[in-house]
This record gives structure tokens, sequence and C-alpha cells, in this order.
């Protein structure tokens, strides 16, 4: 992604970010929700320009900074909902801080990934019905049951509405749905989804989940250092590079359906790397390998 170009722009204080605004015919825009967006991560904090006279003048948000103001509200602007809360926003200027060296800072990012994890899981009914319909469809086996089907569904629906998801009956649910083939005295087997030649397991994919839970209160909590983010934006780009070459060409046979697809809009496409460089930041911090040992430790993991 190239480096947003501030071309026309120049630095600005909040008055004038207000005006940038106006001009686009956005009237419901103050001063005050400048500096929420600053809170929140959505813009950088401005600098402070020392006075001749006693204190210092008004901020100046740099150019850059200016610019990603207004990119930010054309995009609030074309969006088809009614509101758009200020967080469903985050995942652009992340999107940003993950491809552009010179837009969005480290600490900027801080603030967002705080707001983004604070905020993680924030939907209505018809989001959460549409989350777990897509687990359900990723897991089913084609002669997994009706009942089996809905378990999931409601399980996954309800840890959504909740937050705190009932890991041991989702894995024995999700368990289930994928091989649904009961054998007296034998432990179901854990049919993969994904490439056939690197499954995903049902116990994978919740130890992913819980590690994303654990990453979420660190960040939540701004208890990650801003070298570890750093570090962790280094390894997603080069995975992220791989992955996208991956996707791009024809899938073995016995992939699951859909596994990498891309995703329709951009807002969506930009969640979707978000959420990989999250799993890459859990990672990184070993938070996912010491979930998995305390999985692969324990009777029942979950």
């Amino acid at each position: 992604m190239e480096e947003l170009q501030v071309g026309r722009w120049v630095p600005g204080t909040a008055e004038d970010l207000v005006a940038d605004a106006q001009a686009l015919g956005i009237e419901r825009v103050s001063a005050r929700m400048v500096t929420d967006w600053v809170e929140v991560g959505l813009l950088a904090a401005p600098d402070f320009q020392k006075s001749t006279r006693h204190g210092s003048d008004l901020g100046l948000f740099p150019a850059v900074q200016r610019r990603l103001f207004s990119e930010l509200l054309d995009v609030r602007r074309r969006s088809p909902l009614a509101r758009i809360p200020h967080h469903a926003l985050i995942p652009v200027v992340l999107f940003v801080w993950l491809n552009a060296d010179t837009v969005v800072s480290v600490a900027q990012a801080r603030r967002a990934l705080r707001t983004y994890a604070r905020t993680a899981g924030r939907a209505n009914a018809t989001r959460r019905r549409e989350v777990a319909r897509r687990v359900v469809a990723q897991f089913a086996h084609p002669s997994a049951t009706h009942q089996q089907r809905r378990t999931v569904q409601l399980l996954v629906e309800e840890g959504e509405k909740s937050g705190r998801p009932d890991w041991a009956r989702l894995h024995s649910a999700l368990t289930a749905v994928c091989s649904p083939w009961p054998t007296a005295g034998v432990p179901l087997l854990e049919r993969g989804i994904g490439r056939p030649d690197a499954p995903l397991t049902v116990t994978d994919s919740i130890v992913l989940r819980v590690a994303a839970e654990r990453l979420r209160a660190r960040l939540g909590g701004e208890q990650v250092p801003e070298e570890d983010l750093l570090r962790a934006r280094t390894v997603h780009r080069a995975d992220w590079a791989r992955y996208e070459a991956a996707r791009g060409r024809p899938q073995p046979e016995g992939t699951t359906s859909g596994f990498f697809a891309v995703p329709e809009g951009a807002q969506e496409r930009a969640q979707e790397q978000v959420h990989a460089y999250t799993g890459t930041l859990a990672g990184v911090l070993g938070i996912i390998a010491a979930v998995a040992a305390a999985a692969r430790a324990a009777r029942n993991p979950f």
C-alpha cells in the first residue's frame, strides 16, 4: 500500500479539521469529536507548539493526519448504515498502520488496538447469527444432524453475546458436528478444516480463540509494549505476503470451500488483515503456545 500523499494538505488545528468536515458537507463534527478520535486512536495526538507568550498555541495535527481525518469521514459518509460508531472505523486505521510507516504512529496504533480489543464482539443479533452460521458451515460434516448443527449455532451465538464462551461445551459440540460417528469407548476423531496438508482441528481453533481472548485483555489494558507491536507487524507483513500469494493459487483437492476466499468490501478486507495481525501478535507474545501447552496437558483441555 502506498503512503498517504499529503498533496495540498498542511498541518492544522482541531478547528481546521472541523472546517474540513464541513467542506465535505458533514455538519455534526466538533472539536470535542476530534479530541474523542484522538483518545480512541482514530487520530494521533496533535503536536503542541510553544508560543512566544506564556503557555502554548493550539495543537497542530500533521498534514498526513489531517488528510486521514478527511478520508475516515468520507468512509463513514459512504457507509450504507445510518450511524457509524467511532470504533467501527478502527480497523481502517489499523489497516493503514499495518501497511504504511509514515501515516499512523505506533503510539496511535496502540490506542487503536486498545479500542479494538475493548469493542471486539460488539454486534447485534443478526451479526451474531451470521458469525455462528459461518462457524457451522466451516466445521460441519455433511453427515452432521440438524440437532448437532443447531447446538453449535446456539453455543456460538451465546458466546458472542456474553463475551464468555463455554469453551468446554463448544469444543465437545464442534467435535461432534465435525466428526459425527460415535463409537462406544472410542474418542471422536477431530476432522480438520482448511487445507488437507495442514488441517486446523477443533482444538486448534479453540486454542486460537482462547489466545485471542487473552490478547484482547492485554491490549485493552495497554499492556503490550510498542516494541512488541512493531515486532509483530514485521512478522505479519511477511506472513501476509505469503498468504496472499497462496490464496491466489489453486488449492489442493479437499480444501474447505471458501477457506481462502477474499472478502468483498474494503472494510471487510481491512478487518480480515487486522484479525490476522492480532493472531500473529498472540503468537509473537507466546500466548498461543501457552494456551496450546495447557490444552495438551489437560485431560479435558477446555
